[in-house]
């Protein structure tokens, strides 16, 4: 099934700390890059420009997180048809996802949840599979899941569900050595009979990776090195089916390049050296144990999300939980509620540094505690779930206004981040406008643009905690703030109060001269000299942070 033109060579997973060096150095003895495909499927900003300099270079393959080819929703659009947009654009070799699922009922725990192996779970997934091939044009590739519990209704072993899945649905495989490790260790299986099951002549792609192991079961977290006995199990691999293009996940703890690159230098000189002197690793095997069929795909979904969003309660029967003699029934899922629990509770935190130096760090993690056990994900995309604190800070009957203004300063910025990143006007294209015209027609701003007023020096306590990570005197001066989103960042200006005012009426009129004739009709106070002095100003100074929208503005240039 695999072709030779489908030997890519030895890659690596682009991570931003080595962007810039990558597009420096154009380094020779890295043959390709994976990226996450949700990292770039906006298509927009610093990141579009990124993946434009290093495609130049090298071939470039999709990995996504976020298609739940196993949930029992129906397929997210929105998600594929960017990422058709996505794959149509960069033309990788392959684009591959995980045998998995991430939610259900429209609600996602951010990670790569087990399926159950059975022929109901299988028949879904391979006609979900033939719907997204159909869709977008290629052929997919998934990879073997790590996993932490099996479901007691699965019959099958997890290498025959992939070589069926594979052989019947007719997508390649991804295979990630390392969690061939983990789950065999987690599951107590042989992970030699593992490999010897599959068709690796299906098998496109082998990640390796490291791992965290904490004696009861391993927990793939890719933070370090990869260890001796999945060296041992890559070199089985290549020795079974030949080479098949390999590269290294790092993607916590990241490294300097060298390092990672030091990693994949390992891999090379296996491959080069390849011989039959195996020491692969054994574990002891479970006790035998007799699948309940009589659990649907459905059900099982529902009991484990249930679990992981809503925590363990002594009214939970968790019999649909393979039995483990390391592991309670309870101690299983609990690894996937906590880590879902701390993910959210984690990349929050991170979005609200400010708020949690005013509040303090125990009541900070108290409330966004409380707002991720009572505020599931809609989201395929992580970062966009702390914008939601804010709201759910004002259902809380909070009395203190400071914390609610910090808050909502720092959701606008959360927010701002995902927004769409548009070409700004240029100084050079103001000479081309004809200014008669200008000024019958609408002023647009950049559409991630917004305009916020709040009641406390919140801007200014802001930049100061920036700057010398401590808190200011918070006093009750209005302040008024556009934010931005350029460059690939998230921009804050502070704006006047007349400022603020003009800004609001550009945006809600349809042309400058009616924005004006409002804007004077509402503070006929002012001096008409002052106003024509603080218009120039302030476009100069809209012009120069680039919240000026460019495409609508240049259709007004003068004719040739």
């Amino acid at each position: 099934m695999r072709q030779q033109n489908h030997i890519l060579g030895f890659g690596l997973g682009l991570r931003s700390p080595h962007i810039a060096q990558i597009k420096q150095d154009h380094p020779n003895y890295i043959d390709w890059f994976e990226i996450i495909s949700e990292n770039y499927i906006e298509m927009q900003g610093i990141a579009h420009q990124n993946l434009e300099a290093i495609k130049e270079h090298y071939p470039v393959i999709l990995h996504g997180v976020s298609l739940s080819i196993g949930t029992i929703d129906t397929l997210n659009s929105e998600y594929l048809t960017k990422l058709k947009k996505l794959a149509d654009w960069v033309n990788p070799a392959w684009v591959s996802d995980h045998l998995c699922w991430t939610g259900i009922a429209h609600q996602n725990t951010h990670d790569l949840l087990p399926v159950p192996y059975t022929e109901e779970a299988l028949a879904h997934i391979v006609a979900r599979i033939k719907q997204v091939q159909d869709y977008l044009g290629r052929r997919l590739i998934f990879e073997n899941p790590s996993t932490y519990l099996e479901f007691a209704s699965s019959y099958m072993p997890e290498e025959e569900f992939l070589s069926r899945m594979s052989e019947e649905s007719g997508c390649g495989l991804l295979l990630d050595v390392n969690n061939i490790y983990v789950s065999c260790y987690n599951h107590k299986r042989d992970p030699k009979s593992y490999i010897d099951a599959l068709p690796l002549d299906h098998v496109y792609q082998i990640h390796l990776a490291g791992h965290t192991n904490k004696e009861t079961h391993i927990i793939d977290t890719h933070n370090g090195p990869v260890i001796d006995e999945v060296w041992q199990l890559y070199k089985y691999v290549i020795h079974k089916a030949g080479f098949i293009s390999t590269m290294i996940e790092w993607d916590d703890d990241i490294p300097p390049l060298s390092d990672v690159v030091a990693e994949l230098d390992k891999a090379r000189k296996i491959v080069a050296n390849i011989d039959d002197d195996f020491s692969l690793p054994k574990f002891s095997p479970a006790p035998h144990h007799i699948a309940n069929q009589n659990v649907p795909l459905n059900e099982n979904m529902s009991l484990m999300q249930g679990v992981i969003l809503n925590g363990l309660s002594p009214d939970d029967h968790l019999s649909w939980i393979k039995p483990k003699q390391e592991l309670t029934q309870a101690e299983q899922i609990q690894i996937y509620a906590g880590g879902y629990r701390e993910r959210l509770i984690s990349i929050t935190l991170k979005d609200y540094p400010f708020l949690e130096v005013y509040v303090g760090p125990e009541k900070m993690r108290r409330l966004v505690g409380d707002f991720v056990n009572k505020t599931p994900s809609p989201f395929y995309d992580t970062g966009r779930y702390p914008a939601l604190f804010y709201e759910f800070l004002l259902q809380q009957n909070i009395d203190d206004h400071i914390l609610l203004e910090i808050a909502e300063f720092e959701s606008v910025l959360s927010a701002t981040e995902y927004k769409k990143e548009n070409q700004a006007l240029c100084s050079k294209d103001i000479n081309n406008f004809d200014i008669s015209s200008f000024l019958t027609h609408k002023v647009e701003f950049v559409e991630s643009l917004s305009i916020h007023s709040f009641s406390w020096n919140v801007f200014d306590c802001y930049n100061h905690f920036l700057e010398k990570k401590e808190l200011c005197s918070l006093d009750k001066i209005p302040s008024h703030i556009a934010v931005f989103y350029k460059d690939g960042k998230v921009w804050r200006l502070e704006l006047e109060a007349l400022e603020k005012d003009f800004i609001l009426s550009l945006l809600s009129h349809s042309s400058f001269e009616e924005a004006l004739d409002y804007f004077i009709e509402g503070n006929s106070q002012i001096d008409p000299a002052l106003l024509q002095e603080k218009l120039s100003t302030w476009f100069s100074t809209w012009l120069s942070n680039g919240i000026l929208k460019a495409p609508e503005i240049q259709t007004l240039q003068k004719s040739a």
